[in-house]
């Protein structure tokens, strides 16, 4: 299969972004659930082709918190597949039926992230580090929030205030922390109830 019939086949069943340089994302998901999208790529030899995705998700629930406390609806996501890790190896070449089995196992993938025994092990951890790079850090004040640490909010609130970054990326930014805040105390109270026990 040659990669412009990939990107065919894909841009015929999903909304499709094209990146530049060859590269198109896909989106998989966005409903009630949440949202997913993926990147395919071929590589291999004509006769042992692989197709591979790299996926990113992120429950609708997530969605609702990114936006809020950061205002935009872009790149944090809960879930992160590494370049390639869902794929299918062939002993000949790709084929349509290939692209539709790699597909329901990216929407099994999807389906699997969405439950609480996936979700609640990984905000657990993402809550307790929080000095880790990229999307990490945006989780991790995500899962400060679910848990209703007004504290440990406030105490990065403060620190960027003296000017203290405490390791956090340069993306990350003080009003992040002001909009959490609020939204912490509400699932402190009660008022708001976390979808995750963790």
């Amino acid at each position: 299969m040659k990669k412009a019939e990939l990107i065919k086949y894909f841009k015929n069943r999903y909304p499709a972004v094209n990146e530049g340089g060859g590269d198109w994302r896909f989106t998989l998901k966005d409903d009630d659930m949440g949202y997913a999208h993926m990147r395919p790529k071929l590589r291999g030899r004509t006769r042992k082709e692989i197709v591979g995705v790299s996926l990113v998700m992120k429950p609708r629930w997530f969605c609702h918190l990114t936006s809020e406390i950061y205002q935009n609806d872009g790149g944090s996501y809960l879930f992160v597949t590494g370049d390639g890790n869902v794929f299918i190896e062939t002993e000949g070449e790709i084929t349509e039926a290939h692209l539709t089995e790699i597909t329901q196992m990216a929407l099994d993938w999807f389906n699997k992230c969405c439950t609480e025994e996936v979700i609640a092990p990984e905000l657990k951890r993402k809550y307790e580090i929080y000095n880790r790079p990229g999307g990490w850090q945006f989780t991790h004040i995500i899962a400060c929030v679910l848990k209703g640490d007004v504290e440990k909010l406030q105490s990065y609130l403060d620190a960027f205030k003296r000017g203290d970054r405490m390791e956090f990326i340069p993306i990350i930014q003080q009003e992040y922390f002001e909009r959490a805040i609020p939204l912490a105390e509400k699932y402190r109270s009660g008022e708001l109830i976390s979808p995750v026990r963790f």
